[in-house]
């Protein structure tokens, strides 16, 4: 086995590997931006659509990663390192002026639906009802008879009055 000798690199080479490797980190971090973004203004598209919230305030696309470049501290005049005056630079994700995709289309809030329409034959209780079940009144103003009915329901009893005649 043979064991390679890393002093014999290239200053370019190791600076074409980094860049590679950023490149490669650059894009996956994009592909994650963009589906975390994707992810949270589907979220909020169906929160406008199911009527809980106003589409006025959209999420907005996140800034891409691009490639940087930051200038070694240890090249250059002044510098402490092996190369002298020249100025080295290696790649690093940065955070670009650019969204990462763009903006899907924002929904529009659906209009409410139409009230259901109600029945004639059945009154609230009106509050303060004590009355028992059984009771009958008679409408003064139509001459119609209600009978105060009672219905178990998953929430407790619902009280109502039936118009019987």
């Amino acid at each position: 086995m043979s064991i390679p000798d890393y002093s014999i690199t290239s200053l370019q080479a190791a600076q074409a590997n980094a860049l590679a490797a950023v490149q490669q980190q650059v894009t996956s971090l994009n592909d994650n931006l963009k589906s975390n973004y994707l992810t949270a203004f589907n979220n909020w598209a169906q929160s406008v659509l199911a009527g809980r919230s106003d589409n006025s305030n959209p999420p907005q696309p996140p800034k891409a990663f691009v490639v940087g470049y930051f200038t070694d501290p240890t090249s250059g005049p002044g510098g402490s390192g092996a190369y002298g005056t020249q100025v080295i630079q290696w790649a690093y994700p940065a955070q670009g002026a650019d969204p990462v995709c763009a903006m899907p289309a924002i929904p529009s809030i659906p209009a409410p639906p139409p009230p259901l329409p109600e029945r004639d034959d059945i009154k609230n209780v009106p509050l303060g009802d004590t009355l028992p079940v059984g009771f009958k009144m008679t409408d003064p103003a139509t001459g119609h008879v209600y009978q105060k009915q009672a219905s178990p329901t998953p929430f407790g009893i619902a009280y109502f009055y039936v118009r019987i005649a």
